[in-house]
């Protein structure tokens, strides 16, 4: 992997989006939204002074907001370490004493519920005025809907009839209001489940066409820790399949309360159907949801103009973005999906640097080697920038024809850092005796991962941060070793506890 400074004259494929702008206007707000230490508290106050929120929806719908208000007496007692001024996260309907504006059962039913929810907004808003907003409630420029459980009965074009498209007529209808689209709760269906596919199509559908999105179902698939349960058949009430075996025995959120401390690590506060825990994760992505929502309201801290994808003959695939300006940006990191697997896993063991604050454009080159022929591939940029707040463009979409198999390869792992579980990915172009070793800085070997006959391609093991002897090891950077007759290669871990 390595950044490319010259253009790439070689296009065998290009698949991408070419639009001024496009990209900075999606938000989607799902786990990685969830660390509310690092909302700051200027971000905090831009949203209160800004949004005026609308909230419809049933009893599941009221996870956000029973979370959001724990959170008060939470972040007012220094949970999580926050030492932010006293109340900073309240919120009433009509903001008054400096609260957050939002009417919390502004509109009866959920969008379960069609055409009663369309119908319900259209009376809540009232008739459009100059400002694009509604003549009733001329102050409310954020609506926002819940689903209850009907998501998991809906087909493809249910969605698109009863959700989708009724969502963007009043979006064409309303201009001055935002719509906040959102995801159906788990139902522990697992990643073949109806839920599954119609949460991804709505999550699609906001990607491609620049939404704003609270991801209720990909909260809940994930702990504080980042450890994903959506493929062991999670549900509402966060209990999952530990073992595969078709039942739910175990509970994500229960297991990390009771690992850790009440009012410091977590707080109480009513989630019906599901845990406390579930709650919080849910309220602190709301308040990200409504930052990100003033932030994007008043400028674009990177624009965006042009993101594709070039696969290199025999190489690899070249990625290629343009930024128009920048602001504060301290630069990017490459994310990548195989089409058909879950999950985006960073390329980038060195973030590449960004311009900082420039008003002119400026142009970015990455060649990704690990890929293999005739693969579908999905990418992102990630922005990071100096106060801590990271945005996402794309995903764009690229098939790696004309990729050659046949090399050895030990690639990084993933995650990393990790705790205490990551997956070590090798290569090799012919069958023969592999030896795949985790070794301390010292050179003490802990752990033999792999060994023996290997098949030719791609491979993958998993290390759970244990020694030999099935002990756990401390914190500290361990190196991966793949050892053929011919080959040696070694990469850097660092386990963090």
């Amino acid at each position: 992997m390595h950044l490319i400074k010259h253009s790439i004259l070689l296009l065998i494929l290009i698949f991408g989006f070419i639009c001024q702008g496009l990209f900075a206007q999606a938000i989607i707000v799902d786990h990685n939204y969830t660390n509310i230490t690092t909302l700051s508290q200027s971000r905090i106050e831009q949203a209160k002074s800004q949004l005026h929120i609308a909230y419809g929806h049933t009893s599941h719908g009221s996870q956000v907001t029973t979370g959001m208000t724990g959170l008060v007496a939470f972040a007012n007692g220094g949970g999580k370490g926050l030492s932010l001024p006293t109340n900073i996260f309240a919120w009433n309907n009509g903001g008054t004493g400096g609260a957050l504006d939002l009417h919390d059962y502004a509109m009866g039913g959920d969008v379960g519920y069609y055409p009663d929810w369309y119908n319900n907004t259209i009376s809540y808003l009232g008739t459009v005025n100059g400002e694009g907003r509604g003549s009733n409630n001329p102050d409310v420029n954020v609506i926002i809907w819940s689903w209850c459980g009907q998501a998991s009965g809906y087909s493809e074009q249910n969605m698109i009839d009863y959700y989708l498209d009724p969502m963007t007529t009043l979006e064409a209808t309303y201009t001055g209001v935002t719509f906040v689209y959102m995801t159906g709760h788990s139902d522990g269906s697992g990643l073949t489940g109806n839920l599954h596919l119609r949460d991804q199509q709505i999550r699609n559908y906001c990607i491609a066409n620049n939404k704003v999105l609270y991801d209720f179902y990909d909260i809940e698939c994930y702990d504080p820790d980042g450890t994903y349960y959506g493929d062991k058949l999670v549900n509402d009430a966060c209990d999952y399949d530990s073992d595969d075996n078709g039942t739910r025995d175990k509970n994500w959120a229960t297991d990390w309360q009771n690992s850790h401390t009440v009012d410091v690590d977590w707080y109480n506060a009513s989630a019906v159907h599901s845990q406390p825990l579930n709650g919080n994760q849910k309220a602190y992505a709301a308040w990200w949801l409504w930052a990100l929502i003033a932030e994007r309201d008043i400028s674009l801290s990177v624009q965006m103009t042009n993101f594709y994808a070039v696969v290199e003959t025999g190489k690899g695939i070249v990625l290629h973005w343009q930024t128009a300006s920048e602001v504060d940006c301290i630069g990017f990191h490459i994310w990548r999906s195989e089409i058909g697997s879950d999950g985006f896993r960073c390329l980038t063991n060195s973030m590449i640097l960004g311009q900082g604050n420039s008003s002119c454009g400026s142009e970015y080159s990455y060649l990704d080697l690990d890929v293999l022929p005739n693969q579908d591939y999905e990418y992102k940029v990630e922005v990071l920038y100096a106060d801590g707040e990271i945005k996402e463009f794309g995903p764009i979409q690229v098939k790696s024809i004309g990729i050659q198999p046949g090399q050895y390869m030990l690639y990084s792992n993933y995650p990393n850092p990790f705790n205490p579980d990551t997956y070590i990915t090798y290569e090799i172009p012919k069958s023969e005796r592999i030896k795949l070793t985790v070794y301390d800085v010292t050179g003490r070997e802990v752990c033999i991962l792999a060994e023996g006959i290997q098949s030719i391609g791609k491979h993958e093991d998993h290390w759970d941060g244990r020694d030999a002897a099935g002990r756990a090891v401390p914190s500290g950077i361990y190196i991966s070793r793949l050892m053929t007759e011919s080959f040696m290669m070694q990469k850097k871990m660092m386990l963090l506890k």
